[in-house]
């Protein structure tokens, strides 16, 4: 049951909540999917080769001796022309993607040249198998919405499991705040960044929740393997999401309910999932650490530079990555517009700064490392590389820690602040509305870098009377369902924020140097 200002509705089935969430994220990504020209998100022809091969029974290849720093695979030559038939616009904005010529002989074989040497193979068998079927662009798409699959049912787990907690209605807003349109963007693309951030989101939301709240039986059995499959999954993508579910872990324990701890370690469930995912994070580091030459077969910029250059530089622009987790399209070449900018900044960064100061103890030590993972870890990662790669860090390789502090941040709101007060729930409205607002703005400004081009002599109307590319179905098609999805994620957003005041658990399970309120019947998941 949920109670707000005095009345009891019953809960949503989480079966329900997971549908609905599910859907709305699957079309926000779809729709980027559809709307980003081929190839047009950050090193998707390199991952594209990988999942081809992949998906065809080649995980790995022989280095390439023609182009350092890569490996030979076997793709069509859709594939593996994919990256040199787009710089007749890329990262020039005032070029839209017409210029592209089609590829000749597209189904032949050949060898394709990719630089995710870096990266286990999981990630590519997963998105790769529609090339078994489909090639070409068709395969390309194909990969991009079984990437988007994933990435919405991963989020949409986070959301049922937040919505089950004691308290989640800033939890749940500090979710929405974390999904971004960059989240969506490298979700709906093929990049396993989008999988990281969702799969991170997911973990962090169903260790909350087992750690949280009391659990026997089948439902502690479920928690517990759909804990240690995301995990599994997440230590998969990039080798700094092993970092990611670590934090998650720690603050999870931290805030955890002192008698749920001792049910959920005293089951050898419990610690066979642990001994696997610990097994499998070991396989997982030594695949990332294994000899391997990390110089492209370009200059890149600020190879050769010291430790200490690589450090402090990266140092110097952490507020400068902050703008990578909002929105960067294309090759980071389209940063998101002033409008999405500004709402995200000022919605998002109250967010955080209220529940990480007016949280309680263990939510502000949670909080504190987080910021210290999100500040240091990129100027340590880019001085270890440097040298050979030169600067490489870019502000979407910490989205996923933001988007836990998001969550936490909530988290402490929800016990920092009353359950059914009308004006801080008129707050929350205008703030989802914004969101809303926004994500759809930065998704029309990359649609019209790509239909015109950003030129100053064009404007918006161009878009309607004069479009030079168009994405499958149209561009005006894409952005209805765009905005009609939006609306609707908005409404159904209000509308549970506005509920979710109380699911019936006490407030000690966060908070046990405060009173409870009342036990209510749990919402169970």
């Amino acid at each position: 049951m949920t109670k707000h200002d005095g009345h009891v509705r019953p809960a949503r089935r989480p079966i329900t909540v997971f549908g609905i969430a599910f859907g709305l994220l699957f079309l926000l990504m779809a729709s980027f999917s559809v709307a980003t020209p081929q190839g047009a998100s950050p090193d998707e022809p390199a991952h594209a080769i990988r999942a081809y091969a992949a998906a065809h029974g080649e995980l790995f290849g022989p280095d390439s001796a023609s182009i350092p720093g890569t490996i030979d695979q076997t793709v069509s030559t859709y594939f593996a022309k994919l990256e040199s038939h787009m710089p007749c616009f890329k990262r020039n904005v005032a070029v839209t993607p017409s210029c592209v010529a089609p590829v000749e002989n597209q189904d032949a074989p050949t060898t394709g040249h990719t630089s995710t040497t870096v990266n286990t193979p999981v990630f590519y068998v997963l998105v790769g198998w529609p090339t078994a079927f489909l090639d070409g662009a068709k395969g390309l798409y194909g990969m991009r919405l079984v990437n988007a699959l994933l990435c919405s049912a991963l989020l949409a787990l986070a959301f049922t499991a937040l919505r089950a907690l004691p308290r989640s209605r800033w939890a749940l807003a500090g979710l929405a705040v974390g999904v971004t349109p960059m989240v969506l963007f490298l979700s709906g693309t093929l990049n396993p960044n989008g999988i990281e951030v969702a799969a991170s989101a997911a973990a962090f939301a169903l260790l909350l929740l087992t750690f949280g709240t009391p659990a026997a039986g089948s439902r502690l059995v479920l928690r517990i393997l759909g804990i240690v499959a995301v995990s599994l999954l997440l230590v998969n993508t990039r080798s700094i999401a092993m970092l990611w579910l670590a934090l998650a872990f720690v603050i999870a324990l931290l805030l955890g309910k002192r008698e749920v701890l001792r049910t959920v370690f005293r089951s050898w469930l419990t610690w066979a999932g642990i001994v696997v995912i610990g097994a499998v994070a070991v396989a997982a580091a030594l695949f990332y650490l294994r000899p391997r030459s990390l110089t492209p077969g370009y200059a890149p910029v600020g190879a050769g530079s010291s430790w200490w250059q690589g450090f402090s530089n990266t140092l110097d622009g952490t507020f400068s990555f902050m703008i990578g987790w909002i929105a960067q399209f294309g090759w980071m070449e389209i940063p998101a517009p002033a409008l999405t900018v500004a709402v995200w900044s000022t919605v998002g960064g109250m967010v955080i700064l209220l529940g990480s100061t007016l949280g309680p103890r263990n939510v502000k030590i949670g909080a504190l490392l987080l910021g210290l993972a999100i500040v240091f870890v990129p100027p340590f990662s880019q001085a270890a590389v440097i040298h050979d790669a030169g600067y490489i860090w870019q502000g979407r390789y910490t989205i996923a820690p933001a988007v836990l502090l998001a969550v936490l941040a909530g988290i402490g709101l929800d016990h920092a602040l009353p359950a059914a007060d009308k004006r801080l729930t008129a707050v929350m409205r205008v703030a989802v509305v914004l969101l809303g607002i926004a994500q759809l703005a930065a998704f029309l400004w990359m649609l019209r870098r790509y239909v015109t081009g950003l030129q100053q002599n064009l404007t918006w109307i161009d878009m309607l009377r004069a479009p030079q590319w168009q994405p499958p179905g149209g561009w005006l098609l894409v952005t209805v369902v765009f905005a009609i999805t939006t609306g609707l994620a908005v409404w159904l957003l209000i509308r549970t924020l506005s509920r979710t005041c109380d699911n019936g658990e006490p407030t000690e399970a966060v908070l046990p140097d405060r009173p409870s309120a009342p036990p209510l019947t749990p919402t169970p998941i």
